[in-house]
């Protein structure tokens, strides 16, 4: 009798830590995509408010960013670059977004068409279908940092 209890306690013991260990998998799981999903949010909104900006034109051709000012964002950090395309009068927005300092950051793109105005600086409008979540460019290094 004793025996068989143990045995009922033993197979009840095995099955409980499997259950912790699915739950504990699960649990981790759904932290990491809560994390991606603000990264992805936090990208789209530094790439909106980063088309809406007044950029000043210069003459270099790498990226020029901003971060985003403080109480845009709730949770993380957000930045904005902007770059002249390979294409003639196309420019090239990215939005980073980051959960954590030092986190991998969720990047996306919009290809704009600009407007310069008087006092130099440029409007962007975006391009019909100009949006990726994958640089533009055919050439890998045009992305690049």
């Amino acid at each position: 009798m004793i025996l068989s209890i143990m045995v009922m306690m033993g197979l009840g013991m095995i099955a409980l830590n499997s259950l912790q260990q699915q739950l504990s998998a699960g649990l981790a799981l759904t932290s990491h995509q809560h994390r991606y999903a603000i990264a992805w949010e936090n990208a789209a909104s530094s790439l909106s408010w980063g088309i809406s900006e007044r950029w000043k034109l210069t003459a270099q051709t790498k990226w020029q960013c901003q971060a985003l000012t403080s109480g845009i964002l709730a949770v993380g950090s957000g930045r904005t670059c902007v770059r002249p395309s390979l294409r003639e009068d196309v420019f090239v927005v990215r939005g980073e977004g980051r959960v954590s300092e030092g986190g991998e950051p969720v990047t996306i793109y919009q290809q704009v068409s600009a407007q310069i105005q008087a006092d130099g600086s440029l409007i962007f409008f975006p391009l019909r279908q100009g949006w990726l979540d994958f640089c533009p460019e055919g050439d890998e290094q045009f992305c690049d940092d």
